[in-house]
């Protein structure tokens, strides 16, 4: 077989359908699958190697398990900070962290948060400060 395995190539060689394969594997809060069928969808993913697909699954559930992060400039301990900070409770969520730098520019802002829109993203968090002018001591910040 060329190219990944894919649900419908378990399906086939477990012989169910397409959506119990999928029930099986992913499950479902409305269907059940009987334990016999689930175990042998299961067995035949492994013994075939398949991997679910990751942007078919976000695109099914309408989210990922990615969190992304906008920052300015994670060279910046300010930004490491925070960074460190969402990796360490998406960590503890099951999450992954998409970060993102805008190097201080609203367009590459507004750009990522598009993008990370597009890719479902769970949660987009943006960690920045003012894009305008400087701030001086008598300035709030």
């Amino acid at each position: 077989m060329s190219g990944p395995v894919t649900l419908s190539d378990v399906a086939r060689e477990a012989g169910v359908s397409l959506a119990t394969a999928s029930r099986a594997i992913n499950g479902s809060a409305t269907r059940v699958v009987r334990p016999e069928l689930r175990e042998r969808v299961v067995e035949t993913a492994e013994r075939m190697g398949y991997m679910p697909d990751a942007n078919a699954q976000a695109v099914a559930r309408g989210r990922t398990t990615s969190v992304a992060l906008i920052v300015h400039d994670i060279a910046d301990p300010y930004f490491s900070s925070i960074a460190a900070g969402v990796a360490a409770a998406a960590e503890e969520s099951g999450l992954v962290v998409t970060l993102a730098s805008t190097q201080h520019s609203a367009e590459r802002e507004l750009a990522f948060v598009e993008l990370m829109r597009r890719q479902r993203a769970r949660a987009i968090i943006v960690a920045g400060g003012r894009l305008g002018g400087r701030t001086t001591p008598s300035s709030p910040r």
